[in-house]
């Protein structure tokens, strides 16, 4: 899935979910050049030690120890806190404001910031486009937003090109949070596998799929970019459907089927977004159903 845009992607975040993701993609092409902004910076030294296209920094001091010659063409910032803490979103807004007044300091010239789906209400509703209400249910979501605005001011002033970018659900390999790995990790344990609800719609975008699609957007000129886009998958399914999916994929492998406990509820929970903005100007669309995930994680988990 990785893409050569012969540019220089500078990526907070950078040992995150999708912040690692993006810059492994990235690396892959020489012409790539790459400068990872990190809390965790030996780490990630360590993980990519074989990559001479890539400088990693601290996030402490990155706009110190920047060279001229990096000529930073994109930031991407991938960088927040997954958190409900007050304190923690209130230091993710205050490092959004800084790594963008820095980034316009140094004269780089294209933003994409990654917001979230979390903007919008996620109860039961229609297919949410990028004009639907701004309904944030979670002190989470309220900070995106915030993000958004803070990016959109500091950028319209300076005539800096930008996006905000409303990211689905991410899934993924090692990505506990998510039902996909808790499923599979049950059924390969032997357990029985829980359901609450069970017809509420669901949608995940793999992070491979939403790496791939940032470098697609890298590929077109940014003074093109809306504003605003969503970003997820076409594919859908209930909770049931992924059980049903966990379970087939478990059968071919010859591995005991698991029992099903379902706790009926009418939750009316709904995380669909409508994407076709992003797709069409981008020439992208997704990769990863859910079959396709969920073998993934069996063969990851499996190898473990």
């Amino acid at each position: 899935m990785s893409q050569e845009v012969q540019k220089t992607v500078l990526v907070s975040g950078a040992s995150g979910f999708l912040g690692k993701e993006l810059v492994y993609q990235l690396v892959q092409f020489e012409n790539n050049k790459v400068v990872a902004i990190t809390s965790q910076k030996e780490n990630l030294k360590q993980e990519f030690r074989t990559y001479s296209n890539l400088k990693i920094l601290s996030t402490d001091d990155w706009a110190d120890k920047l060279d001229k010659q990096d000529n930073i063409d994109i930031l991407v910032n991938c960088a927040f806190p997954r958190s409900s803490d007050p304190t923690s979103l209130a230091k993710g807004l205050d490092f959004t404001e800084e790594i963008v007044k820095n980034s316009i300091k140094l004269n780089i010239k294209s933003i994409i910031n990654i917001s979230s789906q979390s903007v919008y209400s996620q109860k039961a509703k229609s297919l949410t486009d990028e004009t639907a209400e701004i309904v944030p249910q979670s002190l989470y979501g309220m900070a995106k937003y915030a993000g958004e605005k803070i990016v959109c001011s500091l950028c319209e002033n300076e005539n800096i090109s930008y996006s905000n970018i409303r990211l689905a659900s991410l899934t993924g390999k090692d990505f506990e949070v998510r039902m996909t790995n808790r499923f599979v990790k049950q059924v390969l344990n032997g357990e029985k596998i829980l359901v609450n609800g069970g017809k509420q719609k669901v949608s995940y975008l793999e992070v491979q799929d939403a790496a791939s699609a940032l470098i697609a957007m890298m590929n077109v000129q940014s003074m093109k970019w809306k504003p605003i886009y969503n970003l997820g998958s076409h594919y859908s399914n209930t909770v049931l459907e992924i059980v049903e999916t966990v379970l087939e994929n478990a059968k071919k492998r010859n591995i005991m089927e698991s029992k099903v406990e379902v706790n009926p509820n009418e939750d009316s929970f709904n995380n669909l977004i409508d994407s076709s903005k992003f797709y069409t100007d981008f020439s992208w669309e997704p990769h990863y159903d859910i079959n396709l995930m969920i073998e993934e994680l069996f063969d990851h988990y499996k190898n473990k």
